[in-house]
C-alpha cells in the first residue's frame, strides 16, 4: 500500500506542456492540518474500503514497488459496494506519459447486469504531476459493482488502489458563506445518526438554541440513507448576528465553518489617496483550526497609512471553493480596484506565485480534503471556458526585491496547489484582465502570533502593495 507523503504539491501540471521543476517547494506543508484525524497513516479516509490494484485486477499489469503499471484495462469489483446511498470510488493513479490532448484515462462503473452507473474521464488538461485521484460517484443500493479503468492509447499509468466511501464523509454546512436574509435556510449535513455537538456564533455557544428550535418545530431534523440533516432559518438561529458573523459547527470530530453577511462587502478604502488596492486574506483553515490564518492576520494588521499613493481595501475571505473567488469577483466589479493582491497560508516560505491553474483538486491527499463548509473537489475545472493556466500580473521581481530589503527570503513558485488559494488566484487574474493587476502570494505557515509576528507579516503585505503601486 502506498503511503501518502504529508504534502505532495510539487510541480502541479494543469496543461500537457512540461513545467520547470523548482529546486525546492516553498509551499510544502500546504495541507498539513488536514492529515490529522481524518485519514489513516496511509492517507485513506477513515471510513474508506480500500482495494489494492494487485487484488482488484491482478492480471492487468506489471507489479511495481507500491502499485501496478497497467498494460490493459483494469476490471474488477472493489470493496465497499455493500454500503447504501451516495458513494464515491476514488481511483489513485500516477500518469507518467500521455497524449498531448484529449482523453487520458476513463473510469466506468457498472451494475451486476452490465448497465452503466457512472463514468468519469480524465483529460490531459486536468492532469497533475505525481499521484492524484480520479473520482466516480454513484448511488449504491448495496449490490456489487464492476469498475473498469481504461488508459487511452499512448498512456502510461500506475494504479495504486481504489477507495470507496460515502461521498460526503464529513460535516457539511450548506449553501456556504454569503449574504443571507433572515428567512433564508441553512442546512447542516452529517453522517447518519450524528448530531451537532456544538454550534457557535461569533464565539458564543448557541447549541441549546438550535436544540430548542428543533424541539419546537422551527428547525427540522431529517434522515436519508446515509446522512442526517438539520434545516433552520438564519434569523431563528443567528438572532444576534452582526453585519459579518462567523458560524462554527462541530459533530464529534467533524467541523465546518462559514460566514454570514447581512449585505455585500462595502467598498471601504482606507489610508490616503491614489491607486485603489484590494488585499485579501483568509479565515482559519481547516474548519476546526485552533490557530488563526497567517494571511488573515497579516491583512488585518496592515497599517494602510504607511502606503504611499494608494488607498487600500481589506477583506478576509471564507475558505470555500467558488464562494471565496465569487466574493472577490463581486468586489472587483462593484469597487473597481486597479490592483488586487490576495494572500494565503502556505508552507515554509513566502511564495510569490507565478501561475494559477484551472483546476480544483486536492488529490495529493487520498480522497481529497474538504473546504471549510465540507465540500471536496477532485479534478474539477474552475471554468470550463477559461484557459488551463493564467500567469500572475504582479511585478513579482520588484516585490521580491522589496521583501529582500526587509530581510525576508521570498521564493518564486509555479505551484500554488489546487485548493482555495489557487481558485482565488485564477479568478482574481481573470477578473482583472481589462482592469489592472492581480495575483497571489503565500505566506509561511504560522500558528502563534505575538506582536512581532503580526508586524512582520503586515510589513510583508505593505511592501508587496507598495512595490506593485510603484510599478504602475
Amino acid at each position: 500500500m502506498r503511503a501518502i507523503a504529508p504534502l505532495l504539491v510539487l510541480v502541479g501540471c494543469a496543461s500537457p506542456e512540461p513545467e520547470p521543476t523548482p529546486t525546492s517547494d516553498p509551499n510544502a506543508g500546504l495541507l498539513r492540518d488536514f492529515l490529522d484525524g481524518k485519514f489513516d497513516s496511509a492517507g485513506h479516509p477513515l471510513n474508506a474500503r480500500v482495494t489494492e490494484a494487485e487484488t482488484l485486477c491482478p492480471e492487468s499489469g506489471t507489479p511495481l514497488d507500491r502499485a501496478m503499471r497497467l498494460k490493459k484495462a483494469c476490471v474488477g469489483t472493489p470493496l465497499g459496494f455493500e454500503q447504501n446511498g451516495d458513494l464515491l470510488a476514488s481511483v489513485r493513479i500516477n500518469v507518467t506519459a500521455h497524449p498531448s490532448s484529449g482523453r487520458v484515462i476513463t473510469v466506468d462503473l457498472s451494475d451486476q447486469h452490465g448497465d452503466l452507473l457512472a463514468t468519469n474521464t480524465l483529460n490531459a488538461s486536468q492532469l497533475r504531476s505525481g499521484w492524484m485521484d480520479l473520482p466516480v460517484k454513484w448511488h449504491s443500493v448495496g449490490t456489487p459493482v464492476t469498475i473498469k479503468i481504461t488508459p487511452a492509447a499512448g498512456t502510461t499509468v500506475d494504479l495504486d488502489y481504489v477507495d470507496v466511501f460515502p461521498e460526503q464523509f464529513g460535516l457539511v454546512a450548506s449553501p456556504g458563506s454569503g449574504v443571507y436574509l433572515n428567512g433564508d435556510k441553512l442546512v447542516f449535513e452529517m453522517p447518519l445518526g450524528h448530531k451537532l455537538d456544538k454550534i457557535k456564533l461569533d464565539g458564543k455557544d448557541i447549541t441549546s438554541l438550535l436544540t430548542n428550535l428543533v424541539a419546537s418545530g422551527k428547525a427540522t431534523r431529517t434522515n436519508t440513507e446515509l446522512r442526517s440533516l438539520v434545516t433552520v432559518a438564519v434569523g431563528d438561529l443567528a438572532v444576534s448576528r452582526k453585519d459579518l458573523s462567523e458560524l462554527e459547527l462541530r459533530s464529534s470530530a467533524l467541523a465546518a465553518r462559514m460566514q454570514l453577511r447581512k449585505q455585500n462587502v462595502a467598498c471601504n478604502y482606507e489610508g490616503g489617496s491614489g491607486v485603489k488596492v484590494l488585499v485579501t486574506g483568509f479565515q482559519p483553515f481547516p474548519a476546526e483550526a485552533t490557530h488563526e490564518n497567517v494571511s488573515g492576520v497579516a491583512v488585518t494588521s496592515l497599517d494602510t497609512t504607511q502606503i504611499h499613493n494608494a488607498q487600500v481595501m481589506r477583506v478576509v475571505l471564507p475558505v470555500e471553493y467558488d464562494r471565496a473567488a465569487a466574493e472577490v469577483a463581486d468586489i472587483i466589479a462593484r469597487c473597481d480596484p486597479r490592483v488586487v493582491i490576495s494572500f494565503g497560508q502556505g508552507g515554509s516560505d513566502i511564495a510569490l506565485e507565478e501561475v494559477a491553474y484551472n483546476l480544483q483538486d486536492t488529490g495529493e491527499v487520498s480522497g481529497g480534503v474538504p473546504d471549510n463548509r465540507g465540500i471536496v473537489r477532485a479534478s474539477v475545472q474552475i471554468d470550463p471556458a477559461a484557459p488551463a493556466t493564467r500567469d500572475t500580473m504582479l511585478p513579482i521581481d520588484r516585490i521580491n526585491d522589496a521583501l529582500v530589503a526587509l530581510g525576508e527570503q521570498p521564493q518564486h513558485s509555479r505551484d500554488p496547489g489546487r485548493y482555495i488559494c489557487n481558485n482565488v488566484m485564477f479568478d482574481d487574474i481573470g477578473a482583472m484582465q481589462s482592469r489592472g493587476i492581480g495575483g497571489f502570494i503565500h505566506l509561511p505557515y504560522t500558528v502563534t502570533f505575538d506582536q512581532a509576528t503580526k508586524d512582520r507579516y503586515a510589513h510583508v503585505v505593505q511592501a508587496a502593495i507598495q512595490a506593485t503601486v510603484d510599478s504602475l
